[in-house]
């Protein structure tokens, strides 16, 4: 297969080919390996390679998976995958080699994904930008000093380079949605307890979690949700709203919408001028799509959401750091962790059970407020962040604040964890570029359990903006990726 084809091709594009016979799935695995091997020194996107397992698995492949043998890459956070290391970006857990494959990986796996490594997360997925001490920066493809964003950073840089067409994220505050806007990316959050995100000690960041992809089309992600999302196998939760079972029907565009433009963040952070441009440009696309824009703010008791927010944090990483010091009988100690991660350690050891059972209490108040405050509206459109990609560097780990640490992470992604909070469904989209050829993305989302309604207004935004043509001017500026 030729490396031109494979990378301008989508997961189902590739499937396509594979399942027709057009091209050999061992062919499609090997140019997928060459391309990691050839980029990932420049990126840092992917951390541990599975390639011989990938060898062995695509032998057994069922060539009627909606997905048989498209390559695929896995976040090495809170996501176990048999016989690779699941370190959370993390020193104390370098050596934490998983024995299963979570509930997710099963389920992509039966979808027909070849599972061809590890990517990179900042530690614990605190951080926005992806530069764990443990494994060092993963670099934007599109300029190699900035931040591919976080914490799902190291699949992004995966996907828009090239590597894979699709990748595996999880998002608590925005990790999926931050760095599809960095790189110029779909990056869809999907509706609480749509996806078992992973079910692990610890458990990710308690219902804030969610899990899904990053793609380079909305029907990428669209098929992936289908395949993975609660709805075949039993689950300890999910999502009361079922999805429709067809994807060209959940990819219909939506009858006209009233769309909220949130321009101002709750914290009142500044709002770069190229945010606003591209949310004032995404705007008057919508409304020449027949759908009709107003604006809204939210208001609502930000510093009690910021404390509830720190402190589940805080307490679902201890949590995971307890129970590794159970299985392990090694004692966690504060040269194992960025500063920031041992801060919040410390602070989630000292919580009690009634202080987090507050702060979730806390949390879901707060979030009920925000539902009623949006309820006059089908969609909610923002900038996904507050600025363009940041250099690398500048979210720094090593401070003792962490309520500073945590102002400085949401002040550059101010518009994301709401939706974590609410459980609805968020989705950023590319659909700016600023004039120094940096994507900006374009937030959206909905009600809970209405993920039709977003994935059917980005597929048309995708026909009208054609996001793909930029992938072709990122690609001939790469270090040399050919045959």
């Amino acid at each position: 297969m030729q490396m031109q084809e494979y990378v301008q091709l989508d997961a189902l594009g590739l499937a396509a080919l594979i399942r027709s016979g057009q091209v050999a799935p061992q062919e499609v695995l090997e140019t997928a390996i060459r391309r990691i091997e050839s980029l990932n020194p420049a990126y840092n996107a992917v951390v541990e390679q599975c390639f011989d397992r990938a060898r062995e698995d695509i032998l057994q492949l069922d060539r009627d998976a909606v997905f048989a043998g498209v390559p695929y890459l896995i976040k090495d956070l809170h996501t176990p995958v048999a016989g690779t290391h699941l370190t959370h970006g993390c020193r104390f857990f370098k050596d934490n080699l998983s024995t299963r494959d979570s509930d997710l990986v099963q389920r992509l796996r039966r979808a027909g994904f070849i599972i061809v490594g590890r990517t990179n997360s900042p530690e614990f997925g605190l951080n926005t930008t992806t530069e764990p001490a443990l494994f060092g920066p993963t670099l934007n493809p599109w300029h190699k000093a900035l931040s591919a964003g976080g914490s799902s950073g190291g699949s992004a840089a995966a996907v828009a380079s090239g590597m894979v067409p699709a990748a595996h994220g999880t998002d608590s505050g925005g990790s999926i949605r931050i760095p599809a806007s960095c790189c110029g990316l779909v990056g869809l959050k999907p509706s609480r307890g749509r996806i078992l995100a992973g079910l692990e000690a610890g458990e990710g960041w308690h219902d804030l979690l969610s899990a899904h992809a990053l793609t380079r089309s909305v029907r990428d992600s669209a098929a992936i949700l289908l395949a993975t999302c609660n709805t075949r196998d039993p689950a300890p939760y999910r999502c009361a709203v079922d999805l429709p079972g067809d994807l060209e029907k959940i990819l219909d565009p939506p009858a006209a919408l009233t769309i909220g433009v949130l321009a101002v963040p709750p914290s009142r952070v500044a709002v770069d001028g190229a945010c606003l441009q591209a949310l004032s440009e995404a705007e008057k696309r919508c409304a020449d799509m027949g759908h009709s824009p107003v604006p809204v703010q939210i208001d609502f008791d930000l510093n009690a959401y910021a404390r509830a927010f720190t402190l589940i944090v805080c307490a679902k990483v201890a949590a995971a750091v307890n129970a590794h010091e159970m299985q392990t009988g090694r004692k966690a100690a504060a040269g194992d962790f960025e500063n920031a991660i041992w801060r919040c350690v410390e602070i989630g050891r000292r919580s009690s059970a009634a202080d987090l059972s507050r702060a979730t209490a806390q949390l879901h108040i707060l979030a009920q407020d925000i539902v009623r405050q949006l309820s006059h509206v089908d969609v909610l459109m923002s900038p996904t962040l507050a600025q363009a990609p940041i250099p690398l560097g500048r979210l720094a780990t090593d401070g003792d604040d962490i309520s500073a640490f945590m102002a400085a992470v949401f002040g550059f992604a101010p518009f994301t964890s709401i939706f974590n909070a609410t459980g609805q469904p968020a989705i950023s989209l590319p659909l700016h570029w600023t004039s120094q050829g940096l994507p900006i993305g374009i937030q959206f989302a909905a009600a809970c359990g209405r993920e039709d309604l977003l994935l059917g207004l980005a597929a048309a935004l995708e026909r009208d903006v054609r996001w793909d043509k930029s992938y072709q001017t990122l690609w001939k500026k790469l270090p040399d990726a050919a045959d």
